[in-house]
């Protein structure tokens, strides 16, 4: 048996093909068309030789599909289907209204910050798959570089490689349990890790006041941290949104001021969902 090497078969081949089906003769499907009937026999002539095999045979007058010519008339409506399906949805993704949006974000946007922002986005573009990434900002950072996310909210600074837009700022605050009447200097604490952006502001602060935390705990989750001060573990940094004031927490002097970042790659091409997303951010976020 002979080896049949792939078909090279062209659009216009199978629009002319499916024109004729569709019209019942030659001279039909060419006005149709808008071409002359001997530059569509011609084409159709090229089809069946590509194809090996008879696509139509004579009678009287007329030319019938064969039952391979049936078959590829379902072939055609098929492809020309799905290829206009195609068309639609890249139409629909150059207007951010299709397609995948992974979007990572850190504890905070996740737990307090950008609820929002997901749930308008989600209303507004329910054809878009969005995909939500929870990490820490060093993390978060690198899948951005790697091509993994289309959009990160960390804690800042940014690397100069990326374009920042500017979320949100937050005040951290120190807590402690609320009978606990110790100086920070005597405590022990709960913090961040040491590896995070928010430690290293953390940090700062407490040296400015002249603390050095004795850690006995770290968690980049800052509900984790929370718990711990509510169980007397130990003082804390927090952010008010999740401190709350149950009055279970005392709230002492602010340490920092972080800010929450959108970041995109420097140079990305357009992407309206991209776009979409983090103008809902900036609108709901703290």
């Amino acid at each position: 048996m002979d080896d049949i090497g792939p078909l090279s078969i062209h659009f216009q081949q199978l629009t002319y093909l499916r024109e004729v089906e569709r019209a019942g003769t030659f001279t039909e499907a060419a006005r149709r068309l808008h071409v002359s009937q001997p530059a569509l026999s011609q084409s159709l002539a090229e089809l069946e030789r590509r194809v090996g095999l008879p696509l139509f045979e004579a009678r009287g007058r007329r030319r019938e599909l064969t039952e391979v010519g049936r078959e590829a008339v379902r072939f055609a409506s098929e492809v020309l289907g799905r290829t206009s399906e195609f068309q639609e949805w890249v139409a629909s993704y150059r207007e951010g209204g299709a397609g995948t949006l992974t979007v990572g974000m850190i504890d905070a946007a996740s737990l307090y910050a950008l609820p929002g922002a997901v749930r308008e986005f989600r209303e507004q573009h329910p054809e878009v798959r969005l995909q939500l990434i929870v990490d820490t900002s060093g993390t978060l950072v690198d899948r951005l570089r790697r091509y993994e996310l289309d959009l990160a909210f960390v804690v800042g600074p940014a690397p100069d490689e990326f374009e920042a837009t500017e979320v949100g700022r937050e005040p951290l605050f120190i807590y402690s349990p609320a009978d606990d009447e110790r100086n920070p200097e005597d405590a022990e604490w709960v913090l961040y890790p040491t590896y995070s952006h928010t430690r290293a502001q953390i940090d700062e602060g407490l040296a400015r006041l002249g603390v050095v935390p004795r850690v006995t705990l770290e968690s980049h989750n800052p509900q984790v941290l929370r718990q711990m001060v509510e169980l007397g573990f130990g003082w804390s940094v927090l952010p008010p949104a999740v401190a709350g004031d149950g009055g279970r927490l005392r709230q002492g002097r602010q340490v920092a001021v972080r800010t929450l970042l959108g970041l995109r790659r420097r140079g990305a091409a357009p992407d309206p969902r991209a776009e979409a997303f983090l103008g809902a951010a900036t609108r709901s976020a703290l």
